[in-house]
């Protein structure tokens, strides 16, 4: 319905085919005193959402037609409007519609007579209920999509496609340590740990994701405590809000890491107790039964022609018998000595010992071999010097080492026994003699059992290989370590280390 009185025509439309054909709601309003607005015209699409007709509104009071509760609240507006002069714009939900209520955008212009009084107030409303509601629905989904975006536990990041950060989770807040916002508008350089990565290798690698291609590669992170750390990253294409972006997904494998560390020591460990354990049934298999083969060999001579040897050929024979004897008894003994700890069955209690008693006891046993090679042996651990080890060990690991100085020694050579405190606190006991040496390339084969190194004395003493990694392993046992330093042709020293304790 057109206002009162006829609205202007202009050529071939007229105002009239305008006011009632556009999808806006319109409507004039008459002031005629305070609170009392008078409807003078509204057009089709007002009448349409009000549900009213022409008869119906027009001439009418707008306190007649709202509830009373709207009618209050739009007063308010168009006082202000009155008072100030000022056009005004709000969103409004008109309760009062016939089916539902519908939210509109408003816009009030007020109209002034010649004086500047307000006389009367024109009225549009755009129906924005769809909008809102699929605006609603969009929010809804964003939240949800928010919602699982936080509550993923791996670290998320949405990149744009100049490598800068436009949003994160909280898992990647919880990862890194810095709040949200800090992560925006920066690049990955920002979280990379210091000179560990190479930043030009990962730019190509965010655009080949950008173009399609996945990515998947190995980072070390930096949290803002300053702790490094690595994670495994995953590059994926996606649309976010109609662009492209990229989809970082980030997982700490420090864990996974360690774990993997871990798998690879137990099969290092593995390998080497297979390897020890070759070692072993090669010993039992072949250095075992070749002095027994000794033995049998000897005898047999003795029982077999014992009536035609001479005295001296029998004390010869006899003598291989002995020596043959003690090198199994000694290589029996060492087998027994290294089972006992690979199966954690040689009970460890380390008590205060003298090590000049204990070595001087070692030295007794072996002064009549020494004096048969005229070798001297000088223990230079001074009296009352005191360790805390296990006995049988050390007294083992003297043994070993004492004997094999004896076995590789020449005639008139020398073997010195002493100790030397370290500063980082052990003490250093040294066996060291004027040998024959040993190669940079043996040494190496020296405390490996699964290496096997024997080679004869200077008098064609024989042995078995195991006794110095045996003696390496009561060491550790004791909390130490041993070293080898020798020349050939110059000799020996082999050390093994006690800590020291107070």
């Amino acid at each position: 319905m057109a206002p009162k009185g006829n609205i202007p025509k202009h050529g071939l439309l007229d105002l009239e085919t305008i006011f009632n054909n556009v999808t806006d709601l319109i409507f004039l309003l008459r002031i005629e005193g305070e609170g009392k607005y008078i409807f003078e015209a509204v057009n089709k699409s007002y009448l349409k959402v009000s549900g009213l007709k022409t008869n119906q509104i027009i001439g009418k009071s707008l306190d007649r037609i709202l509830p009373e509760s709207t009618f209050r609240q739009a007063n308010e507006k168009y006082l202000e409007i009155i008072s100030t002069k000022k056009q005004f714009s709000t969103e409004e939900i008109w309760a009062e519609h016939p089916k539902d209520p519908i939210i509109v955008d408003t816009n009030y212009l007020p109209i002034t007579d010649s004086k500047g009084k307000v006389t009367h107030i024109l009225g549009s409303a755009r129906d924005i209920t769809d909008r809102k509601k699929k605006e609603k629905e969009i929010l809804d989904i964003e939240t949800a999509y928010k919602g699982i975006f936080d509550t993923v536990t791996e670290a998320i990041y949405l990149l744009n496609k100049d490598g800068n950060f436009i949003e994160v989770n909280r898992g990647a807040v919880k990862m890194y340590g810095y709040r949200r916002e800090e992560f925006i508008g920066k690049n990955p350089e920002f979280l990379g740990a210091d000179g560990m990565n190479d930043i030009e290798d990962t730019m190509i690698k965010l655009q080949k994701a950008f173009n399609g291609e996945t990515q998947k590669f190995k980072w070390w992170g930096k949290r803002k405590n300053k702790e490094t750390f690595p994670k495994e990253v995953i590059l994926n294409r996606a649309i976010y809000h109609g662009q492209p972006v990229v989809v970082a997904t980030a997982r700490d494998i420090t864990e996974s890491e360690a774990y993997e560390r871990k798998l690879k020591e137990f099969a290092d460990e593995l390998q080497s107790l297979n390897s020890s354990k070759d070692k072993f049934f090669s010993i039992i298999a072949h250095d075992l039964r070749s002095p027994f083969n000794g033995l049998l060999g000897f005898s047999k001579v003795l029982y077999e022609e014992f009536d035609e040897l001479t005295k001296d050929e029998m004390r010869e024979y006899i003598g291989y018998i002995h020596s043959s004897s003690q090198n199994v008894y000694k290589l029996i003994e060492n087998l027994l000595q290294w089972s006992r700890l690979q199966a954690g069955r040689f009970e460890f209690q380390p008590i205060k010992l003298d090590l000049y008693e204990e070595t001087f006891k070692v030295v007794n046993l072996f002064t009549s071999i020494a004096i048969d090679k005229k070798i001297s042996i000088i223990n230079a651990i001074q009296v009352n010097t005191f360790i805390r080890a296990d006995q049988n060990m050390i007294t083992s690991i003297l043994q070993n080492l004492i004997s094999n100085s004896i076995k590789f020694t020449n005639p008139g050579g020398r073997i010195l026994i002493r100790l030397d405190a370290t500063k980082d606190g052990y003490n250093e006991i040294s066996v060291t003699d004027t040998g024959v040496g040993i190669t940079p390339e043996n040494i190496k084969k020296l405390f490996k059992i699964d290496e096997h190194f024997s080679t004869v004395g200077t008098a064609n003493e024989e042995g078995s290989g195991l006794g110095l990694a045996l003696c390496n392993e009561m060491a550790q046992k004791n909390g130490g370590y041993m070293k080898v330093e020798s020349k050939k042709g110059e000799g020996t020293k082999i050390t093994f280390a006690i800590p020291i304790q107070q």
